[in-house]
């Protein structure tokens, strides 16, 4: 959970100052271990998939 806005500070500022944090910190929680894939050879094989229906 984030902390509370401070007063005094515009909520944009607030936002963005999160926002940047967010982009330099890792994820919590254990890799995803996701492998890229070619997204027009999984829609082929829907599609491939589909015809029999």
């Amino acid at each position: 959970m984030t902390e509370r806005k401070p007063a005094g500070v515009s909520f944009e500022t607030w936002v963005d100052r999160q926002f940047r944090e967010a982009l330099v910190r890792p994820p919590e929680g254990p890799p995803l271990n996701l492998t890229p894939f070619d997204i027009d050879a999984v829609v082929g094989e829907w599609r491939a998939g589909r015809r029999g229906h």
